[in-house]
């Protein structure tokens, strides 16, 4: 496999994951509606805030990382394998991440209902796929300032 290929799975996969966690949060929205009677406009609300969030986080937070995820495959010595598609201390995050929305739904009264949740989803996901982007875009040919 070669590192172009690489680094497209790598989009890929953020961009499925996002719209899993999307399609996941408009479940927890009907959820809200059905089960907790959130009303029409607070789960309006909800979205559009999700939206703004998952925008703002895919565009300056998560896209940082998909960056440095990127240049790291490039700079990986020939041939490349799928275990490396991502470092190795993101494969302990990401069964934590699995773990934290189970938690944010178990105990989603505790934080305003399925709305709130299901907006975490919906940002998280937005995020993930706007971030996603960058896995497939042109490198510049000129380096990019490091603001850390």
């Amino acid at each position: 496999m070669n590192k172009n290929s690489l680094t497209s799975i790598a989009g890929g996969l953020w961009c499925v994951i996002g719209m899993f966690l999307i399609f996941r949060g408009f479940g927890l929205y009907q959820l809200a509606g059905q089960e907790q009677h959130s009303t029409q406009i607070a789960i309006s609300l909800s979205i559009i805030t999700a939206v703004l969030i998952g925008l703002l986080k895919g565009r300056f937070v998560l896209s940082k990382t998909a960056r440095k995820n990127k240049a790291r495959i490039h700079e990986l010595a020939d041939p490349v394998r799928i275990h490396q598609l991502f470092a190795k201390p993101f494969y302990f995050f990401i069964p934590m991440m699995m773990g934290l929305g189970v938690l944010l739904r178990s105990y989603n009264e505790y934080l305003g209902g399925y709305v709130v949740v299901a907006a975490i989803y919906c940002g998280i996901g937005m995020a993930l796929i706007i971030s996603s982007r960058t896995y497939w875009a042109k490198e510049s040919t000129a380096p990019a300032p490091d603001n850390s």
